[in-house]
């Protein structure tokens, strides 16, 4: 059995997969391609790679690697996974799928004409408080949902200095793209309207071109309304370097649920206090966590031949959804979706 996989792209979260390929037991970790040639070969050499190159057409040109992980920049997935599809290998692709519709249509339509999997890192969808939540509402703990407001922001950090491409993305795209396909899939159900407003002028005013923030009212084929909050402007001083709320509200219950300040540990250092998150996990050869789970997920199904977490389809119809939610906050009054 084939076994090897690879990583293209070796950044902020690219290093989460080769985390997980390191540590599963029947992969055999083949390649890490980055552009920057010195961060290809440290995240190589930690994590146990073969090799490290900036080549991606060396990286597809190895029949023993039957399998790559794209965590290009979001607004560049679609050139490395068409070249991958080409070449024959099964695909996991960082959310957002794509930044474009036009984009996740063509990678959807190789991937499906060359017979191979395409799975996209929603991996929200294996973080036991969202699992744990939509199994409560499929038993009917909570009645039915009527309300939800969903909160993922981060620090202003993450933007001026954690990713070098921010300008060409936004919190929406970073973070909304997580809570608007894991709250659609807790529901088990789709939107059908939204109202969006959105600011900026801070994170220009430090050299950033993207919005501040987005903040979505969202209307769903079942009647349930959701509030979407998500800001690249936290301070520098908050005590995690994101804040994650989701909460549910029913006819006969509620759900609550802290994905950042749960306090499962606290760290207090002579400089700040903080919140250090459990659930990822931290890096390190051992401990597992739901990001890496959801990397787990698609290895086995590649070398077992099972279902992918999230499709191609989810990542498109997630892209639909963020387009039109920018053309509602660019045109200031609701719009219909249709995904």
């Amino acid at each position: 059995m084939k076994n090897g996989f690879a990583l293209v792209g070796a950044g902020l979260f690219g290093e989460r997969h080769a985390q997980a390929y390191s540590r599963h037991p029947l992969v055999d970790f083949k390649y890490v391609c980055d552009l920057d040639e010195a961060r290809a070969k440290r995240i190589a050499e930690t994590y146990g790679a073969g090799k490290y190159t900036t080549d991606i057409n060396e990286v597809l040109a190895d029949p023993d690697v039957v399998a790559v992980s794209i965590a290009t920049p979001d607004h560049a997935h679609r050139t490395a996974t068409l070249a991958a599809v080409e070449a024959g290998k099964h695909i996991l692709v960082e959310k957002p799928l794509a930044t474009t519709i036009e984009d996740a249509e063509a990678m959807i339509a190789a991937a499906r004409k060359a017979g191979v999997k395409l799975m996209v890192d929603f991996h929200n969808r294996a973080n036991p408080p969202m699992v744990a939540a939509r199994d409560a509402l499929a038993r009917g703990d909570i009645g039915k949902p009527s309300y939800v407001y969903a909160r993922l922001s981060n620090t202003v950090a993450v933007p001026q200095d954690m990713l070098k491409w921010s300008s060409n993305s936004s919190a929406l795209w970073f973070l909304g793209s997580h809570m608007i396909d894991v709250v659609g899939w807790i529901l088990d159900d789709k939107p059908v309207r939204a109202y969006v407003v959105s600011r900026d002028g801070v994170l220009k005013d430090l050299g950033v071109d993207a919005p501040d923030f987005h903040v979505a009212t969202v209307e769903y084929a079942k009647g349930t309304v959701a509030v979407f909050e998500h800001a690249w402007i936290l301070p520098r001083t908050y005590n995690t370097v994101k804040d994650l709320k989701l909460e549910f509200l029913g006819s006969k219950g509620a759900i609550n649920i802290d994905g950042s300040h749960n306090r499962t540990m606290e760290l207090y250092t002579s400089e700040k206090g903080s919140f250090p998150d459990m659930l990822v996990p931290p890096f390190g050869p051992h401990l597992t966590g739901f990001v890496l789970d959801a990397v787990v997920h698609f290895v086995e199904a590649v070398l077992h031949d099972k279902p992918v977490l999230a499709t191609g389809e989810d990542g498109l119809a997630n892209t639909r959804i963020i387009s039109a939610l920018i053309e509602a906050a660019r045109l200031g009054q609701p719009v219909q979706l249709s995904v």
